[in-house]
């Protein structure tokens, strides 16, 4: 037994962390910083309904996460501190917790409205409801934080290198990026965009988004006539894993692009280290050579985190700190 004679024991604190995709939103636990392997659970989003349901839809996943968390771990609910972090797309005022998403086809009712308040209601309603279980009460005083996914993903990735200057992009739907000096996420400062992200930067005249996400490779493809049609990114990834050229010269254009994009903010931010994830960045061994040339004179490695969820969760808990 530690600590001095009649002082109480630590609580333990357990971070719930969503991510909230537009598709589907995901959720695992934390128990004093430390991701737990279960509970994992995943459910469709709904992202298209009305508010009211979104939110109840929410705070269903969280009750299943936190109910699975008591079940199985044998805590008394007197000795839980419960918080909720999520990653939520943007745009979005994360500070106050009030959704900005508008004309993306996702969370539409949400707009202007504040969710976490919203959430902390639906969650204190239930816990008030005949029969709900004790540790509910404590569920529903939780603190509940917001961030940007790519945000979050960086913040986990710094826990392994917490020394260092990271950049770091996810590369999916569209491109997520974040600055990270020392575990800070940086903005407007060493080249860094005053938003500290990319997505809304130019690149020959377009917006980034929309050239290094799902959209780019395939408008990339399209343009080099080597998509067959039907043909998505998984696709052109498999056909350059078979050799095909004409996929090989999409990854290699792809490559070499995002290296010139990235490099004047590479050479202004001098990162230690570039990290990517996500769906695209798994074709990293096809296009990392193309990517690192254009980079240069710019060097510095180019790792793939190959669980990104992990790394939003672990993010999602380091809200709080």
């Amino acid at each position: 037994m530690s600590g001095h004679p009649g002082s109480k024991p630590a609580r333990t604190v357990v971070t719930v962390a969503i991510d909230a995709g537009g598709t589907s939103m995901k959720g695992g636990v934390l128990e004093n910083g430390i991701l737990l392997p279960e509970p994992y659970l995943e459910q469709p989003s709904r992202s298209e309904a009305d508010a009211e349901s979104i939110v109840a839809h929410f705070a269903s996943l969280i009750i299943r996460l936190a109910g699975a968390y008591m079940k199985g771990s044998g805590t008394p609910e007197h000795d839980v501190t419960f918080r909720i972090g999520t990653a939520f797309p943007g745009p979005f005022d994360y500070e106050r917790g009030i959704s900005r998403i508008r004309g993306l086809g996702k969370y539409e009712q949400l707009y202007g409205l504040p969710v976490g308040e919203l959430l902390k209601k639906e969650l204190r309603r239930r816990a008030g409801l005949p029969g709900s279980d004790p540790w509910m009460r404590m569920l529903a005083a939780a603190d509940i934080a917001f961030g940007n996914d790519a945000v979050l993903f960086g913040m986990g990735a710094a826990k392994r290198f917490p020394a260092e200057r990271l950049l770091c992009l996810t590369l999916g739907t569209g491109l997520g990026s974040v600055f990270m000096d020392r575990g800070r996420a940086v903005s407007g400062l060493d080249g860094v965009p005053e938003s500290g992200m990319l997505y809304a930067e130019t690149f020959e005249g377009e917006p980034v988004d929309g050239q290094f996400g799902r959209r780019g490779v395939l408008a990339l493809a399209d343009a080099l006539h080597a998509r067959r049609q039907g043909d998505d990114v998984i696709d052109l990834a498999a056909a350059a894993a078979r050799g095909e050229s004409a996929a090989l010269r999409v990854w290699h254009d792809y490559g070499e692009r995002l290296g010139r994009m990235l490099r004047p903010y590479a050479a202004a931010f001098r990162p230690d280290r570039l990290i990517l994830g996500g769906q695209i960045a798994k074709s990293l061994p096809i296009f990392g050579a193309s990517l690192t040339h254009a980079l240069l004179p710019v060097r510095l490695p180019v790792l793939y985190e190959d669980d990104l969820l992990r790394q939003v969760f672990y993010g999602a808990d380091m809200l709080f700190d």
